[in-house]
Parts: structure tokens; sequence; C-alpha cells
């Protein structure tokens, strides 16, 4: 075992009194863990775990193991659990030794998290929480997250948190479920481990390469009850006119993916088309030759959507906060963050009065957009009984320091809360639009990788399976 130390600069306060400020780490940290005087992290560069002592000092442990990813502390064993391709191995935390190693048949893992008797363990290639007992050495089952970027795993308050480099949120699952019942939003960019230690949350911020705090509420974001399975078959039919298609690339909005929808098995009858990304929204994206045809396109696709009913609840913690739209959320309104005045709770003011005046989504949307609220146009299937009874063009709203709403209806009761927002789980959105403006289809067309991404008109049709 190889063991030196690193001396870093920290504040006079020590960490371990979980002050709400920021610690430094070295190259590709990942992962974190707390044992209740130390944090660990893992350093992939360097195939070792690293521990912050009590001063600040971070003292390394070469374990000289590859794609070293998942760390949590096992507070019944009082063992450090490290995951390595298809083995999870127990350390000392005193010497940094390994007292033993558990084979697993899983070779991408994300992240561990010990509860009891069971390892609830991330694995990469599937986006699934599998759940490990001890007792009997066998993966007995588990759930999908559904997470675009699932990087990291922890267990506190009775519930797993996950965290996706995606969109750099936090999500709360129930153990027992599987089902979402909150998420955090950070301000980061490249998040990596999660922690929950007492009442703080930690995370990895492998860009600036520092341990923070991230504030949370205690009440929940949202309420969710009640889930349907719905599986549609999709064709799409579109035209492309150039004359060439050697270097062009077409791509194909998924359904979003988030708290109020999961969507799975997304499968493409013409296997060219790939899974890829277009500003962080899921795709599946073809490479175009010289071969292929300009003309008519026909494209078919199958997938599986788990819908809950979403209840959001803003309370005064939001509406009392001083925040500004973060820069992710700038290309869904017009207005400069210098020309955005108003305060959260003037916001949702605002947006009730224009939810209760509107005439029809379009002026919803317009009013949006002149003072100044992000807008994500979306198109969705609504059902009723199982069976789909409308097609119906809406928007999400991002209120200032609370996050993405749906707006799904209009009408209000003179009694309705206006701190209240519903999402059905009749209500399942087909595609949404990468900016403020509303997509005409999900099909998206560029001349060549340099190019600008064109959404094309499109001919859809949805079976309901």
């Amino acid at each position: 075992m190889i063991r030196f130390l690193i001396y870093l600069v920290f504040f006079s306060c020590t960490l371990f009194a979980q002050e709400s400020k920021e610690y430094k780490l070295t190259d590709k940290a990942y992962g974190l863990a707390w044992d209740g005087v130390n944090f660990w992290y893992i350093d992939t560069n360097r195939r070792a775990i690293i521990k912050i002592n009590e001063i600040g000092e971070q003292e390394i442990f070469n374990l000289g193991l590859a794609n070293l990813r998942g760390i949590s502390f096992d507070s019944r064993e009082g063992k450090l659990l490290v995951v390595a391709p298809k083995q999870i191995l127990k350390l000392d935390p005193n010497s940094g030794g390994i007292t033993d190693k558990i084979q697993i048949p899983l070779s991408n893992v994300a992240g561990i998290a010990s509860v009891g008797n069971y390892y609830y363990i991330l694995d990469l290639d599937s986006g699934k929480v599998q759940i490990y007992d001890q007792s009997s050495s066998l993966l007995i089952g588990g759930f999908f997250t559904d997470r675009t970027r699932p990087r990291d795993i922890c267990y506190g308050r009775d519930s797993l948190w996950i965290s996706d480099s995606a969109d750099n949120s936090i999500y709360r699952y129930d153990t027992k479920s599987g089902k979402i019942t909150g998420s955090i939003k950070t301000n980061l960019r490249s998040v990596r481990g999660v922690l929950l230690s007492g009442s703080k949350l930690w995370v990895v911020d492998r860009e600036n390469k520092e341990i923070k705090n991230i504030p949370f509420i205690e009440t929940e974001r949202f309420i969710a009850s009640g889930e349907e399975e719905y599986n549609l078959e999709v064709s799409l039919k579109f035209k492309l006119d150039s004359v060439s298609l050697s270097k062009a690339q077409i791509a194909i909005l998924h359904p979003p993916s988030n708290e109020q929808q999961r969507i799975r098995s997304v499968k493409f009858s013409d296997t060219a088309y790939q899974p890829a990304f277009i500003q962080r929204n899921r795709v599946h994206l073809k490479k175009l030759s010289i071969e292929d045809l300009p003309g008519e396109q026909i494209v078919k696709y199958k997938f599986s959507s788990k819908n809950q009913f979403i209840k959001y609840y803003v309370t005064d913690e939001y509406l009392d906060k001083d925040s500004v739209y973060p820069g992710d959320v700038t290309s869904y309104y017009e207005k400069t963050n210098e020309e955005l005045k108003l305060l959260p709770r003037d916001y949702l003011d605002a947006i009730y009065q224009a939810r209760q005046t509107s005439i029809s989504i379009n002026d919803f949307k317009d009013k949006m957009k002149e003072i100044g609220v992000p807008i994500q146009p979306f198109r969705m299937i609504r059902f009723e009984k199982g069976k789909a009874k409308s097609i119906q063009d809406s928007l999400s709203i991002f209120l200032l320091s609370y996050g993405w709403i749906p707006i799904a209806d209009l009408g209000l009761g003179s009694n309705t809360d206006k701190r209240y927002f519903e999402k059905k789980e009749s209500d399942l959105i087909l595609y949404q639009s990468l900016n403020f403006k509303s997509s005409v289809s999900p099909v998206y067309f560029r001349k060549d990788a340099n190019s600008e991404w064109e959404n094309l008109p499109a001919e859809i049709t949805y079976k309901i399976k």
C-alpha cells in the first residue's frame, strides 16, 4: 500500500463541523463518502481513494485498480465500500487496507449505498439500481432510474439519492417502489459524487475540483402519487431536399425522461440510428452518407413510459430567495438577466394572473415571454381510461429559484391556490422544444457536424399498444 500526504490550504473552520463551505479536490474526483470523521473520494487518474481528515490534510491510498467509481461507508461494519469492475472492496478506514472482496456480475458501476443487509448498486450499463443481498450473495432485483447520466448514489432519510450529470440535479427515490419522490437542482456543471450526511447534502463538483454543500428545502418540491404505463409505436414521415446527403445527420428527439414520466426501451427499426445527445436532450442520431437518397423518409420507433401524477407546491422558502436564472435556461427566454427585475413571489403572481386571463396556450405563452419567464413548449398526448383522447400543445415554465413546472391546462378555479401546479399521469409529453420556439416535430437535420440543427416538419402517427 502506497500512502503519502497532500497538504492544501482550507478555511479556518474545520470540515467536520459540516460547515456550508467548499473543499478543494484533486483532478478526476469521483464519488463521496463520510465515515463520521473524514470525507473520502476516488481519484480515477491515480486509481486511488483519498481521505480528507479533520485538519484538512488529504491522504492517498493507492489501490492500483482501474475504473474505480463507487465509494460509500457501511456504518454497520465500520468499513469503506469501494466498487471496481465485478467486485466490491471492503477497506479499513484507519489503514486503507483491503479486508475483503465481494464478487459481483457488474462491470460498469457508478456508485454504491449500504442499507441494512443490502447494497444498492448503480449500474451504468443499464441505468438501473441493482440490489445485492449480502446473505445470499445474489442480485435480487432493483429498479430503473431512467436518468440520462446517473453518476453516484447514497442513502439517507429512508431514501436513495442519485446524482445526474446531464442536468446536474439530485433525484430522491423510494427504496421499495423505485419511484422518484423529490429532486434538487444544483447550479453546477459537472456533478459526480453525492452524499447526504445528517441535514447536509454534499456533491463532488469535478469542474471546479471541490466538495460543495447544496442547500435544499425540507419540504418536498413535489408530491407524486398514482402511476400509469403506456407503450407507443411512432411512425415519422418527412422529406429531405438536399441533393447530396454526405456528412449530413438526422436526429430524432426522445420523449423527455424526468420526474413526471420515465421513458425506457426506446428502439428504432433502423439500427443506423444510435443513441446520442443534442443540448443534453436524448436523441437517436443517424449519420448519412452519399449512398443515402433525398426525398421522403420514414422512421419508426417504439418506447414505453411510466407516468406519475405530480402536484408541485411552491413554499415560502423558494419565494423569498434572491436569485437569478441559471445559465442553462437562457435559450428559453428573450430578455437578459439585467432586464429581469421581479422577485420569485412576483413571478408567481404574474403566472397565476396569466393562467386566469389567457384565452389560449399561445396567449399564455406570449404573456410569459413578455414578462421574461423561460418557457419550453411541448406536445403531449392525453389519455383517458388507457386510451388516447387527444394530442395537445402546451409548455413548461421555469419559476425563478424553483425550477421547471409543466402547465398542461390553463383553467383554474377561483379558489385554486396559486402555489399549486399539477401534471397528471394521463398526460405523456411526446417531444419538447430545444428553445422557447415551438418545435414542429421531433425531427432535426443538419448538413454537417458544423451546421445548425434545423427542425423539419413531419407527418406523425402514434399507435398505442
